[in-house]
């Protein structure tokens, strides 16, 4: 089993960066996402030890492109809406443009390419690009810049766990019935860490989780780590309400665990990234 341990919102906090810094140098984390949009993405592109994909984005801040170039994904003051159930309206409604969001996911991808990235794959703010249609868009704009891997946020989770992280799985579990894989894009067998996410990032659930796919060969452990210091700023309010800060501090410490990668050990897993992957 390969197992990629990817840490969001790359780019959104310098408390990310140095959780992505410090964990990738114990050699926990191997992979993290730049969200380019994100008030610490310039500091944060220079990360290295690494593989750094693109955390794809039409959720918080402001677009890449000019606002009246993506009008469907904005609100009237020309920012993202912030919100994931005002978004999702939008897009059961009909309401988004698929095309600008195609547009702006690629503005994304180029503006990381600026910063000096080189993307070894994709994901997005809150698995939106695992929305049924626009799976295929992220694949498109993939297939523009040779890049070989998205994130399938499918998880092999419990039918009867209800708890807020088994809907979540639940919810990505019924999108992932509408999706195909495109052609020259390959995506995780499974992943980990949506449903067990702070205090619940453990190693032993991970290797409970790991017993029931035995046939799952590359598997992501998607996790939200950061390292907050004293006179850190503020997330600005333009980003919209974020529960990922309450998580920062329990994920950091649950991944500097050294049993994590004695679990792994055990388990015959092999850590990369996906930019080692064939």
């Amino acid at each position: 089993m390969r197992v990629i341990v990817n840490v969001d919102d790359l780019g959104l906090h310098p408390a990310v960066r140095r959780a992505v810094e410090d964990l990738g140098r114990i050699g926990i984390v191997t992979s993290s996402t730049l969200l380019v949009n994100g008030p610490d993405a310039e500091q944060a592109a220079k990360t290295t030890g690494v593989g750094l994909g693109v955390h794809l984005n039409i959720l918080r801040g402001r677009p890449t492109l000019p606002p009246d170039e993506v009008g469907s994904l904005v609100g009237p003051d020309g920012l993202f809406l912030g919100d994931y159930t005002a978004l999702f309206k939008r897009y059961l409604t009909g309401r988004i443009d698929h095309g600008q969001v195609e547009r702006e996911w690629t503005a994304q991808v180029e503006r990381a390419r600026e910063l000096g990235v080189t993307p070894t794959h994709f994901d997005s703010e809150k698995h939106i690009h695992a929305w049924p249609t626009l799976m295929a868009v992220a694949a498109r704009v993939a297939g523009k810049f040779g890049v070989g891997w998205l994130r399938r946020p499918v998880e092999c989770q419990k039918l009867a766990r209800m708890d807020a992280g088994g809907l979540r799985t639940k919810f990505l579990g019924v999108c992932s019935l509408f999706q195909k894989r495109p052609a020259r894009v390959r995506w995780p067998d499974l992943a980990f860490g949506i449903a067990d996410q702070g205090r619940f990032l453990l190693p032993e659930r991970f290797r409970a989780y790991a017993a029931r796919a035995p046939k799952a060969r590359v598997v992501e452990i998607v996790c939200h780590p950061g390292k907050p210091l004293p006179g850190d700023p503020d997330i600005p309010a333009e980003y919209g309400k974020l529960r990922v800060a309450a998580q920062w501090e329990a994920e950091y410490k649950a991944l500097s665990d050294p049993e994590w990668l004695r679990v792994l050990g055990e388990m015959g897993a092999k850590l990369v990234h996906y930019g080692q992957m064939p």
